[in-house]
């Protein structure tokens, strides 16, 4: 079975991607960790396809830390999330990282968001790791355009404040579109939304 190990700093973050994940039809794929001490146990018995990793959990050092991961399992595929200095991407990428996810910062919502974006992108390059789960949506939910720029927002990790500055109206209206278009998606919450749109390709 193949397995993407979530790295995550806190048991709230560790248990809303373990929903994501459920909710996404990856329960048997997705597993979290809470510590590197963890990361590394789990490699020692578990063949490991891809390590995505809050920037908060591999810091100080996220450069070492790919070092390690893939001394262990050379095969892995290490994957950033957060918040990063450029210049440390770029070494941790010439390290051996597939890549760096921006967005979310190191706690709350917004970097579940980003986390359970970048599950999407990673997974459909894994053989089976994707199922069709009842009432999976295929396409457009009758979204408006300002709903639709609401999420296109979120998927790319962005606050409600920030979604609010770059459309021009307020946190509140922001609020009250989002709210809009988790009861058209049938979505719990920003990362659920953000799961159903990439799955149904209401954003890419």
């Amino acid at each position: 079975m193949k397995t993407v190990l979530v790295c995550v700093k806190t048991p709230e973050a560790a248990q809303r991607i373990t929903a994501s994940a459920t909710r996404m039809g990856m329960a048997q794929t997705v597993r979290t960790v809470l510590t590197t001490e963890e990361v590394h146990a789990r490699m020692t018995t578990t063949l490991v396809d891809v390590v995505l990793v809050d920037v908060g959990l591999a810091k100080p050092d996220p450069v070492q830390f790919t070092r390690n991961v893939l001394a262990r399992q050379p095969g892995t595929g290490v994957v950033m999330v957060g918040a990063i200095d450029p210049r440390v991407a770029a070494m941790t990428v010439a390290a051996g990282a597939r890549g760096v996810v921006r967005g979310g910062g190191e706690e709350g919502e917004d970097l579940v968001v980003a986390l359970t974006q970048a599950i999407m992108l990673i997974c459909p390059r894994i053989n089976g790791c994707v199922r069709r789960v009842p009432g999976q949506r295929s396409g457009p939910v009758g979204l408006t355009q300002r709903e639709m720029q609401v999420l296109r927002g979120m998927s790319e990790g962005k606050s409600n404040a920030e979604i609010g500055r770059d459309l021009f109206v307020s946190e509140d209206t922001i609020k009250t579109h989002a709210r809009r278009l988790f009861r058209k998606l049938g979505a719990r919450d920003r990362a659920h939304a953000v799961a159903e749109a990439f799955r149904g390709g209401i954003v890419t």
